[in-house]
């Protein structure tokens, strides 16, 4: 596996399909905003989500791209389900990989809000920086019972590991610190007395409001 990884690794560039004729129009019906859609591999972070998977989970991995991580997913979980929109950068991957796909790796090409959340997942993936929709993927996911989201969506939160069966704070009860809230905004309550402090797990921010 770790040679069908490095191939993949060695064709990024080539796979970044946003840059070919046709992604713009593609993107706009699939209400991808900004740089949603884009190919991003994050390495750099792979090890950090690795480390917070057990034997025992089933996965869904969001925004799956060109497998990379979830081939590394499917050696340590018990399932893993990878939607990728992209049909381009999936195909390709797939092509790459061949007869070495997991069995206990399912690939699924389709825009991820579209697919409904598989039963049985135990922890989703989103990596994706530039994530619009993390509100409705939150929601979803706390829906079907999904107990925990790796994530570098909330912008400066770095990866975090989010319990989504934790209750959230409501947001007029903070009075002073950061807060992340489950729409995907991140931001400062009060006069900076606790920069320092780890952020609050809020509900219904200013943000929510103009949703």
């Amino acid at each position: 596996m770790k040679e069908v990884i490095r191939r993949l690794a060695a064709r990024t560039e080539e796979n970044r399909a946003q840059f070919r004729g046709g992604f713009a129009a593609f993107a706009a019906r699939h209400d991808l905003s900004d740089w949603e859609g884009w190919f991003s591999p994050y390495d750099d972070i792979h090890a950090l989500v690795l480390q917070n998977i057990e034997k025992c989970d089933i996965v869904l991995d969001l925004g799956a791209g060109d497998l990379r991580l979830a081939l590394r997913l499917a050696e340590r979980a018990r399932r893993v389900y990878a939607v990728e929109v992209n049909p381009v950068v999936l195909g390709t991957a797939l092509s790459e990989i061949g007869f070495d796909l997991p069995r206990n790796l399912h690939v699924v090409c389709a825009n991820a809000l579209d697919v409904a959340i598989p039963p049985g997942v135990t922890v989703a993936v989103l990596l994706m920086r530039h994530c619009q929709h993390f509100g409705e993927y939150f929601g979803r996911l706390q829906a079907a019972g999904c107990q925990r989201l790796i994530t570098n969506a909330r912008w400066k939160s770095g990866v975090e590991v989010i319990d989504l069966t934790r209750p959230r704070v409501p947001f007029e009860q903070v009075q002073e610190g950061w807060y992340a809230c489950q729409c995907g905004a991140v931001g400062y309550v009060g006069q900076g007395e606790r920069s320092e402090s780890p952020p609050i797990e809020v509900s219904g921010c200013p943000a929510c409001q103009k949703l």
